[in-house]
């Protein structure tokens, strides 16, 4: 009988909710985030060409999909010549901007594909070779994380302010008096 529980749970987790194997759900998210980031390319970061196919996959913005954009950002990004690689992150910043302020689904897990996808833009446009991209990154990551639903939330403030002070000693008075 133990046997025959433990088989069930094991093909309860290869098998999501839906009644799609593991294989089947990376594949669909991975698919909707190659349609996501096109979509941002193409509109330039435009919600209106961007957010209709969000509202039609709502499902598929979970922690996998975190996952699979971490996974497929670090792969691709490594492979990538410098020029491709800033134009990658380009657009996965303007996701993340989009994703961060889309209203429908899950605002827990929009805030954590947005902090996901900034962490991943940093890791391109570094504060040494890129100082005003960075900032401007930094600061979009403590607007996350001051919004973040997951997690303390004294410990989301206190990275809040990490980031924004992080941006400030690049957005200093006298470099950007505007």
């Amino acid at each position: 009988m133990r046997w025959l529980m433990a088989m069930a749970k094991s093909i309860a987790k290869a098998i999501g909710a839906d009644g799609k194997t593991r294989e089947e759900s990376v594949r669909e998210r991975f698919q909707l985030l190659m349609e996501v980031l096109q979509a941002t390319s193409d509109s330039e970061g435009d919600a209106s060409a961007v957010y209709p196919l969000l509202q039609a996959n709502l499902e598929k913005l979970d922690e996998n999909f975190i996952q699979i954009l971490r996974g497929w950002a670090s792969d691709t990004l490594a492979e990538a010549e410098a020029g491709k690689a800033q134009w990658i992150a380009g657009v996965i910043g303007n996701f993340s901007n989009l994703i961060q302020q889309f209203p429908l689904g899950s605002r827990a897990i929009n805030l954590e594909i947005g902090i996901a996808g900034y962490e991943i833009v940093a890791a391109v446009f570094t504060r040494e070779a890129f100082p005003q991209d960075w900032a401007v990154i930094q600061n979009n990551l403590g607007a996350a994380y001051s919004d973040r639903i997951s997690g303390e939330k004294a410990g989301n403030l206190e990275e809040a302010i990490a980031c924004y002070r992080a941006a400030l000693q690049v957005r200093t008075r006298e470099a950007f008096p505007q």
